[in-house]
């Protein structure tokens, strides 16, 4: 299905009278729209305006118990930053992105402006055409391994816009790593504030904006996604167990010296940079946050992986389960 189509003007979106044409402006809408976001609340707005468009954080979309320090909403607007600047390429325009500056207003993301017309490199077209395919992928992931080539691709991907990335590697990180997350699963199924949120959530209760909200038959019941966002039903696998899923899995970790806006912003921009690289690659892949959310779980990650500075996401990649064919 092409982005390329007469359409009507979506709300939070505004547009001028000069500059690109009403099927370009559709197409950034699009590619916004299809950023991965917290509980897809969408919590940014869009403002096209001649040739730049705008990108602005809504902090009043908020989740008290899921989010309460906006840091997913962050990262959830660095993510549509990421398919803003994909999408003025894949319309065939040089982009320039600014960030904000601190005397800027609180809310901008950045912005995007088209300078001349020029076409996609083979990479940029590679991700542009991956954003209307990239979902998250809660199920555990098929055996096979992922190839050398796809964790370099990836990792680097990983480690744009000033953010650093690392592979969970070996038997002692995926120890580290399982007694965190399940302390995390513990604390969750027991606090009845963030499961009655949860639930809100699943049932489109708490739908912001009218978008479509995750039914808890589509939640993982079983391995490592199903400790990274728990219901009051959810089995809890012993650490053991959890950590032996883990090593199996590719596992990557995304920090930034500090926690600053800025730095949720970035990590949000790169984490996006390494889904949709890959999605290109034929891979699945998915996020964990919630158990960051927790100081102590925070706090710990960084110390037991020796990172340097706060880590912020966790994402998970390899093949879905079954494997696709390969076509010759």
């Amino acid at each position: 299905m092409s982005w390329l189509r007469p359409h009507r003007r979506r709300a939070g979106t505004t547009t001028g009278d000069r500059g690109w044409t009403a099927d370009e402006v559709h197409t950034l809408e699009q590619a916004v729209g299809r950023a991965p976001s917290v509980h897809n609340t969408q919590p940014w707005s869009l403002v096209v305006r001649e040739h730049t468009a705008r990108l602005h954080e809504r902090p009043t979309v908020a989740l008290e118990q899921h989010d309460p320090e906006g840091r997913d909403r962050r990262l959830s607007c660095g993510a549509a930053l990421t398919n803003l600047f994909l999408a003025v390429r894949g319309i065939g325009w040089e982009a320039d992105l600014d960030r904000p500056t601190d005397s800027e207003e609180t809310d901008l993301v950045g912005r995007v402006t088209g300078t001349q017309r020029r076409d996609p490199t083979v990479l940029e077209g590679q991700r542009f055409r991956a954003i209307t395919r990239r979902s998250s992928y809660r199920r555990p992931f098929h055996d096979q391994e992922l190839a050398h080539v796809a964790r370099e691709a990836l990792l680097a991907a990983g480690s744009s816009s000033g953010v650093r990335a690392r592979w969970l590697s070996g038997p002692d990180d995926a120890r580290n790593l399982a007694e965190l997350l399940g302390y995390a699963a513990r604390v969750h199924r027991k606090d009845r504030h963030y499961q009655r949120e949860l639930a809100m959530w699943m049932t489109g209760g708490s739908s912001v904006g009218g978008h479509a909200s995750t039914r808890e038959d589509e939640l993982a019941s079983e391995g490592v996604p199903a400790v990274g966002l728990t219901t009051s039903g959810t089995r809890l696998p012993d650490e053991q167990r959890l950590a032996e899923w883990i090593e199996r899995e590719a596992v990557m970790v995304l920090s930034t010296e500090s926690d600053a806006r800025d730095d949720h912003l970035r990590t949000g921009e790169a984490m996006q940079l390494a889904w949709l690289t890959a999605t290109s690659l034929g891979l699945a892949a998915s996020v964990i946050t919630q158990p960051l959310h927790l100081s102590e779980v925070r706090r710990g990650l960084g110390e037991r992986l020796g990172l340097v500075g706060e880590p912020h996401i966790l994402m998970r990649f390899g093949y879905p389960d079954p494997v696709p064919r390969q076509r010759g």
